[in-house]
């Protein structure tokens, strides 16, 4: 559940005053500051307050509002949001319209009312559209009166056509970023304004149709994002319309998608003005080791991110040179890589397991930031001795089980392959953060005991993992630590030699801002427990699903948490929506 600013926008509802009255310059000035102008909630109780106020919130010009529905109230907000916006479409800076479709069965998928949801939203875009066209018209009219008299000198014109566009842009839609997973989003496209949307964030579902994308002059962000459960399909030639988008300067791609990497393979053969490019994406059509086209062209990009798509290869392959920030997902050859003298940050999933080929990596001029991914204990374990000798190593990713292509089984890590891992992990000093995970555990190992050194550890995240009883206590050792994630560690004992654990971690561990203690088998509804989590003042997010004990009475136990964005806890818990509202209204009173 998140703590968001809500796109509940209700109308507000008292109703407008036709004799349009002057705006006394204290409430206008008030309402330009962003802390005012960007809650949708605060500007409706402003308006609500008196009619000084209420005309003072329908003249406001302060691009401030942030619109975020919740999925829980989606079609209740859209309705509300859908008679506010045309009366307050010069407020809103960005929309983020989105049900979670992806994360969601496909039996949830079906009784969820997408489309109607996707309707209001179409009616809301559509009126605001109108009113802002209309604005402009009226606008552009007025202007061209007052030049009438003028004298036809040049320089007048000239003055007063840029008057006129800068009064188009004052009584319009100013919308500057939107994101959506709605059904048919990309029909809204023709809806969004051209001259000031830079941000744009779609999930699509059907074949899309993104030839609307050219009439956006401004993007600047483009993020499309597939379907995770079937995977979406562009239509044939679709992403070649990223051309046109001259401002366009950052590029993501991520999801499921059918057939896309040709689609990519042909556009990132022209001269784009990208600085960021984002292939975080699996392609169901072709085979995933499937290489990119030599990127040395696009002389502008500075960050790189290729996971799950295949590194450029081929004759003559090459990377752009002045590369700062550098993802490389299965990464079988580092000559590119080391290649790369303005390279600051650099995170490999390396496909070798010699331990020469690892040193290399420390002969890199400029890196500040090293990560290393591992899908298997195989070349982790090969590796390891390696890593304190690399001074740059600031982040691992260990995947402790291991994937036999052959027999198609994961097997459980063995003491003998996952104790050098562990190792090699604790003398690595200089980490800041650090994942260890298995898709399957059989056997208890001791890992926090061995980790209780790396006192500059910022994040720990630990999944799937069975300890031995007590040995999370040592984890309290590393008070610097402000991301915990301790998930599925279901073989720590029976709940009440958890409980206590987790209660020692919490007293100690008092800079956590991220605490994610998913499926640990704790009893929420113990009054030691809430109290510890309670005092993590710097906590944003918070998750305790799949814990039993969970009620109303112990939620309220944690409203002291007033900087808390973020809280996941269980649907089925005795807890109910209402009882939700509840708890995030108190945490705001805070």
């Amino acid at each position: 559940m998140k703590r968001e600013n809500q796109g509940h926008a209700p109308g507000v509802e008292g109703a407008t005053e036709n004799a349009v009255m002057e705006v006394s310059p204290g409430l206008a000035i008030a309402l330009e500051h962003p802390a005012v102008s960007s809650s949708p909630q605060l500007l409706c109780a402003v308006a609500r307050s008196c009619r000084a106020w209420r005309q003072a919130v329908q003249q406001c010009r302060a691009c401030h509002t942030a619109v975020v529905f919740k999925r829980e109230k989606l079609l209740q907000q859209l309705h509300s949001f859908a008679q506010w916006l045309p009366k307050h479409a010069a407020l809103v800076k960005s929309i983020t319209a989105t049900a979670a479709i992806n994360n969601r069965g496909l039996l949830e998928r079906e009784q969820f009312p997408l489309a109607t949801a996707q309707q209001l939203l179409q009616q809301a875009l559509q009126a605001a559209a109108g009113v802002a066209d209309a604005g402009c018209d009226a606008a552009g009219a007025d202007a061209a009166a007052a030049a009438q008299p003028a004298s036809s000198d040049v320089g007048s014109y000239n003055s007063t056509q840029h008057d006129q566009q800068q009064q188009q842009q004052q009584h319009g839609w100013r919308l500057a970023s939107f994101s959506s997973d709605l059904p048919g989003v990309s029909t809204l496209l023709q809806l969004l304004p051209s001259h000031s949307l830079a941000h744009l964030h779609l999930v699509l579902e059907e074949p899309a149709d993104l030839s609307q994308l050219a009439r956006l002059s401004s993007l600047q962000q483009l993020h499309l994002q597939g379907n995770h459960f079937m995977g979406s399909k562009l239509q044939d030639g679709c992403l070649a319309v990223v051309v046109q988008l001259s401002q366009l300067t950052s590029l993501r791609l991520s999801g499921m998608w059918w057939g896309i990497k040709k689609q990519l393979q042909q556009l990132l053969a022209q001269p784009l003005p990208l600085r960021q490019l984002v292939a975080d994406f699996m392609d169901k059509a072709v085979d995933v080791r499937q290489a990119l086209p030599s990127l040395a062209h696009l002389t502008q990009l500075t960050d790189l991110y290729i996971r799950g798509s295949g590194m450029p290869g081929g004759a003559g392959a090459a990377l752009p040179a002045q590369l700062q920030s550098l993802h490389l997902g299965q990464c079988t050859n580092l000559a590119p890589v080391l290649a790369l003298k303005q390279l600051q940050r650099l995170t490999l999933w390396p496909g070798f397991a010699k331990q020469q080929q690892v040193l290399e990596l420390a002969s890199l001029p400029a890196v500040q930031e090293l990560h290393l991914n591992y899908q298997g204990s195989l070349a982790a374990a090969a590796a390891a001795p390696t890593w304190v000798l690399l001074p740059q190593l600031r982040g691992l990713d260990v995947e402790l089980s291991q994937y036999d292509v052959e027999t198609e089984i994961t097997a459980a890590p063995s003491k003998q392959r996952a104790l050098p891992i562990i190792s090699g992990a604790a003398a690595a000093i200089q980490l800041t953060s650090l994942q260890l995970h298995s898709i399957v555990c059989a056997t208890p190992l001791p890992i926090c005991g061995s980790l209780a050194g790396l006192r500059g550890l910022k994040h720990l995240t630990l999944k799937g993992l069975r300890l031995p009883p007590g040995d999370a206590l040592a984890l309290t050792a590393l008070t610097g630590l402000t991301g915990l994630v301790l998930r599925y560690m279901h073989g720590m004992g029976d709940i009440t030699a958890i409980t206590p654990e987790a209660i020692a971690l919490t007293c100690s561990l008092n800079h956590l801002q991220h605490l994610d203690l998913n499926s640990c088998r704790i009893d929420l509804s113990n009054p030691a427990f809430l109290a510890s989590v309670g005092q993590l003042k710097q906590l944003t997010y918070l998750s305790l699903e799949c814990n039993s004990g969970l009620t109303q009475q112990c939620l309220m136990q944690l409203t002291g948490l007033s900087r808390l964005q973020q809280l996941k806890i269980d649907k089925y818990a005795s807890v109910t929506g209402l009882g939700l509202d509840a708890f995030w209204a108190a945490v705001r009173r805070q």
